[in-house]
């Protein structure tokens, strides 16, 4: 038995039903995500024109969280078939009706995704049997332009890889990190000057990486409905104002640093100050434990309330 189950209500709503024993986080993460709970009945209500985007927001943090959401009860918001990441099962489908014969599960048949309703949760395809994750989502990608060439709507949940400007980004914060600590210790302006280069290189600094980050995001945001995009796309059009600000300011900052050429004494290291280094640079190394910019989480589980934002 699923620990939650999410089913269409009126007017666009999502009704969310935890077990008895659900733990508390549970019943705190649903209502974090701006679901209501009727006392009477105990079930959680997603309401307004983002209800389904909060409840697929709040299934998936649940899913993260070892809860075992149904993908069966879930609604499809008007797409014939969904991609996602399962937690368990990789690269899966599901299907706006229980139909297991017809042209859809003809199409994901085809590509080797197979039915499983071994239980009532289990109303999806499993990818192809032993098929690598690359394999599982070539095969779903094939699936999507078939059904997509028929007519039929396809979304995706998870699967799309982060831009390559994250990775870049999160690199280049890591660089950064580690020259802070190295700042400490530098004692001619020209020096760091050529730190302040690092941030601002067009290929790999941190500020151009962002930018381009940004642009990115926009790119996703412009494809949203203009009554979810429209303020979205407002405040990341002031950010990439307030990033571009930054880089000329610290362009002229670089250039003035570089003319100085003036040297300064090395700074005296006290017992403090060498505590405060090492602990600096404790924190610079765990950084590279792990991504900085998480565009999407690395083992996405299956998120329970498909959306139609992103297609293959």
């Amino acid at each position: 038995m699923s620990d939650i189950s999410f089913a269409p209500g009126s007017d666009g709503a999502i009704t969310a039903r935890l077990k008895p024993n659900s733990p508390d986080s549970a019943h705190l993460l649903l209502e974090q995500n701006g679901a209501t709970r009727d006392p009477g009945t105990g079930e959680y209500l997603f309401s307004g024109p983002d209800a389904v985007a909060r409840a697929a927001q709040a299934a998936y943090l649940l899913t993260a969280a070892s809860t075992d959401p149904a993908p069966s009860r879930l609604p499809v918001d008007g797409a014939d078939v969904v991609f996602a990441r399962h937690h368990s099962d990789g690269i899966v489908a599901a299907t706006a009706t229980d139909a297991t014969e017809g042209l859809v599960p003809d199409v994901l048949r085809q590509f080797g995704f197979r039915y499983d309703g071994s239980a009532p949760d289990r109303d999806i395809y499993l990818p192809p049997g032993g098929a690598s994750e690359r394999q599982a989502l070539v095969a779903a990608a094939r699936a999507s332009l078939v059904l997509q060439g028929l007519g039929l709507q396809v979304a995706t949940i998870g699967l799309a890889t982060p831009p390559a400007s994250a990775d870049r980004l999160a690199e280049a914060a890591e660089d950064l990190a580690l020259e802070t600590v190295h700042l400490r210790s530098l004692t001619d302006s020209r020096d760091v000057a050529d730190v302040l280069d690092v941030a601002l290189d067009p290929r790999t600094g941190a500020l151009p990486n962002l930018v381009e980050l940004l642009n990115s995001a926009q790119a996703f945001i412009d494809r949203l409905p203009p009554e979810q995009g429209e303020i979205l796309g407002a405040q990341v059009g002031i950010a990439k104002h307030q990033a571009a600000s930054l880089s000329e300011t610290l362009t002229t900052v670089q250039a003035g640093l570089v003319d100085l050429g003036t040297a300064v004494e090395a700074p005296i290291a006290t017992a403090r100050s060498v505590r405060a280094t090492a602990a600096s640079a404790v924190t610079a190394r765990g950084l590279s434990a792990g991504p900085i910019i998480q565009a999407a989480p690395a083992a996405r589980a299956m998120s329970t309330a498909p959306s139609t934002a992103a297609t293959l």
